[in-house]
């Protein structure tokens, strides 16, 4: 845990050029910061979707929020998405699984992964109040990367190279303790809805966790990147449902 460790998690899981020094494999990811990162991200969508939703409509508010989440991502999670669709919803067999995966082209199911996960984020943002759109965002990106630390503690990693190998690296279960504490203090922020959104990314990241298992044996980055998005439109759907 360092000052280090946190300006690789940024690195890692933003576009913000924040330089990140070498170190082992769960040092230079900054893994147990991954929730933080996901709150402060939350935060500045927030942001947008109040600002531009003041001058504009909810919607396009939400559209704003949106869209600032995948500029400063680099679309890192959507793009685990799209695959991870084209993958494990194929016909093919496990290893040919694998390879579809790893192709940089964007198959039928990811096309419409992607569509429905982003139309749902829109949806479930233009129903809030600005004030419950920025809690819902914080706490969205906090369990959304708690959900990723789920996966790589529990999960076995099934390639033997990619930025996944990083990720699941020593001490994931440490990582995974100190990632939960950030998320029990960003969940006070609003405890009630916070305890229904974490009860679905429970169910959301269990169902990831059980299909990549069944269809691939395990892990991959782009699992990681599924389990992020799915996790955020869940905890979504969890304040706009209780709005």
């Amino acid at each position: 845990m360092s000052i280090r460790s946190l300006r690789s998690a940024v690195a890692f899981l933003t576009v913000v050029p924040v330089a990140a020094e070498d170190g082992g494999p769960g040092e230079r990811l900054g893994r147990a910061y991954f929730p933080a990162v996901g709150a402060l991200l939350g935060v500045l969508a927030g942001m947008a979707v109040v600002l531009v939703g003041a001058v504009t409509t909810p919607l396009v508010g939400a559209v704003a929020g949106v869209t600032v989440l995948a500029i400063l991502t680099g679309g890192l999670h959507l793009d685990g998405l799209a695959d991870a669709a084209d993958g494990l919803l194929s016909p093919h067999a496990g290893a040919r699984r694998l390879e579809i995966m790893r192709d940089s082209r964007i198959g039928s199911f990811g096309g419409v992964a992607l569509v429905l996960v982003l139309a749902g984020d829109v949806a479930a943002l233009a129903g809030l109040s600005p004030v419950r759109a920025i809690i819902g965002l914080v706490v969205a990106g906090a369990m959304s990367r708690w959900a990723m630390l789920c996966l790589v503690a529990m999960l076995p990693y099934v390639r033997s190279d990619g930025l996944g190998v990083a990720a699941a690296g020593r001490h994931r279960r440490f990582d995974l303790l100190v990632g939960s504490a950030t998320v029990v203090l960003v969940a006070l922020l609003d405890w009630r809805h916070s305890l229904a959104a974490l009860l679905v990314v429970v169910v959301t990241a269990a169902l990831v966790a059980w299909l990549a298992r069944r269809r691939i044996g395990g892990a991959t980055g782009d699992i990681y990147g599924a389990a992020t998005e799915l996790c955020q439109l869940a905890v979504l759907l969890a304040f706009a449902s209780h709005a």
